[in-house]
């Protein structure tokens, strides 16, 4: 007896929609367990309004693959904290996305084993990458992660060892970010309906009957795991992020008063997802995974110290706005640049003088700023604020770079995650360095870049140069005019083209020989 058909599809395509038609078996069973057999369907899955499972097979274009679902269907189950939650990859994400930043990150890092390397990348692929699931067949390579407060899709088509040269998947890479609660109910709703169309196919089977009791438990998950995972605390198992969440917590004093453990535990909770992030998994999110027990503890004293039942003041709420980078053809340098203009332009300050006074901005928005000194030194700031929270600078007084002009960046860059870069619930808690957010830090410091250079002071600068601007003394003579580093200023003009690449190039490599005459060149 065949299996009854059965379509199930769910969500919206210019989004997040998947789509699985249960099908007869065209080898019947031969090449598989009758579970899986049983599961032999045609799937779709969209994100972005890309079909992601669309491909070519014999020049002939299809939209969807076909093969056993058993297998998809646990792997989503089964990872699916991971893929609600988790953000960090090995190593850190240095470009846009999980795709992407997973293709480029094969060789492991400097003073890792090799051997740990792959281990823990095979590790963090298996819990993310849907081609992972494909059990011998050909699925899309696909990568879910958490990012920030959005569900992040990410997709490319690498080679895979043996699959036919006749084979294509027609996407080029990209990715999307999503509401967590809009990419948890569309999934959940396939795996349930799936899970219970497959049960229902073959009643006395254990593999279908624990498929639908472990979709169910996805509604009941631990939420110190899904914390812990939120944190950035890399997982050995579920189990371990829940427990070692335990000492995140232990880093706060023990007598938190009522209001301040919401402020600064408080998540918005779904039964799928934790929709939202606390601040205290934020802050951990970002921070590396080696932090250092006093720095975890200093971190955590100053989400306390800064709560306030007040908040932020009104000035600066007119100036807030979430602004998330969602699109993968949108430059984060070039929106960074936007929006310090607006800024400027909104503040509606002459642009008297030769330099911003970035700290005139804080005092007009009430933003405190305090030195602290963490062990890690690849950390330039942290920046908190939120409803309960008066907004705060933390500079790390022993960051690599501490002069004058890193220090007005820093400020600035700061600026940014304050206003544009707050989390689900306005919150915000961010460690400026190595693992903070991948296409958030360049950004800031895009937005950096502008508010310390605005044109008009720029154009200023320029006029009154004594050198061409295409030498390194004419960029230094614009830098002390407008109390910005070298290497910043040299950026920005590269970007807005008063100095062409190959010039900036040439520059750079000036001023190492300067600095370096022995240098291997």
């Amino acid at each position: 007896m065949k299996p009854p058909r059965r379509e199930i599809a769910t969500g919206d395509r210019t989004r997040f929609a998947v789509k699985i038609a249960f099908l007869p078996d065209p080898d019947a069973g031969a090449a598989a367990t009758r579970e899986e057999s049983l599961s032999w369907a045609a799937f779709q899955l969209w994100a972005g309004g890309h079909n992601l499972c669309s491909h070519i097979e014999l020049n002939e274009p299809l939209d969807s693959v076909h093969w056993y679902m058993v297998s998809v269907l646990e792997w989503f189950t089964s990872n699916w904290d991971f893929l609600f939650h988790e953000e960090k990859m090995p190593g850190g994400t240095t470009t846009r996305d999980a795709w992407l930043g997973f293709a480029n990150r094969e060789l492991p890092p400097a003073n890792v084993d090799e051997e740990e390397w792959e281990i823990k990348r095979y590790n963090w692929w298996s819990r993310h990458c849907l081609l992972s699931a494909r059990d011998g067949g050909i699925l899309p390579e696909i990568f879910f992660r958490r990012w920030q407060d959005l569900i992040e899709i990410s997709w490319g088509d690498a080679a895979l060892a043996g699959r036919p040269e006749h084979f294509s998947f027609e996407a080029t890479p990209g990715y999307v970010r999503l509401d967590p609660s809009d990419v948890a109910s569309t999934l959940y709703d396939v795996l349930e309906r799936s899970a219970q169309h497959l049960a229902e196919c073959a009643p006395e089977s254990e593999r279908f009957s624990q498929l639908v009791k472990d979709v169910q438990r996805l509604r009941t998950s631990d939420h110190r795991r899904r914390l812990g995972l939120l944190a950035g605390i890399d997982p050995g198992s579920e189990d371990d992020a829940a427990l070692r969440w335990q000492d995140v917590e232990g880093y706060f004093p023990a007598e938190l008063p009522g209001e301040i453990r919401s402020a600064v535990f408080g998540t918005e909770d779904e039964k799928l997802v934790v929709r939202g992030s606390c601040h205290a998994a934020l802050m951990f999110g970002s921070a590396a995974p080696t932090i250092t027990k006093d720095d975890a503890t200093l971190l955590a004293g100053k989400l306390v110290a800064f709560y306030s039942p007040d908040g932020e003041s009104p000035r600066l709420r007119q100036f807030h706005r979430n602004e998330p980078i969602e699109r993968s053809d949108q430059l984060a340098w070039r929106q960074g640049y936007s929006l310090a203009e607006e800024l400027l332009d909104e503040l509606g300050w002459p642009l008297e003088g030769n330099a911003v006074d970035v700290e005139k901005i804080y005092d007009e928005f009430g933003i405190g700023i305090e030195e602290i000194g963490l062990q890690d030194r690849a950390v330039r700031a942290v920046a908190i604020a939120g409803p309960k929270h008066k907004p705060a600078v933390l500079i790390n007084e022993n960051y690599e770079a501490t002069a004058v002009e890193p220090r007005r960046f820093t400020l600035a860059h700061e600026l940014c995650h304050i206003l544009h870069d707050r989390s689900y619930g306005d919150r915000l808690a961010i460690m400026s360095g190595p693992w903070a957010p991948s296409d958030v830090e360049p950004r800031a410091n895009a937005f950096a870049a502008m508010l310390l250079m605005p044109k008009p002071l720029l154009d200023k600068a320029l006029r009154a140069l004594t050198v061409p601007i295409s030498t390194s003394d004419g960029v230094w003579e614009v830098a002390n005019r407008l109390a910005t580093s070298f290497s910043a200023t040299l950026e920005h003009l590269t970007n807005l083209r008063f100095i062409s690449e190959v010039t900036r190039d040439a520059i750079r490599g000036e001023v190492v020989s300067r600095a370096w005459p022995n240098a291997p060149q």
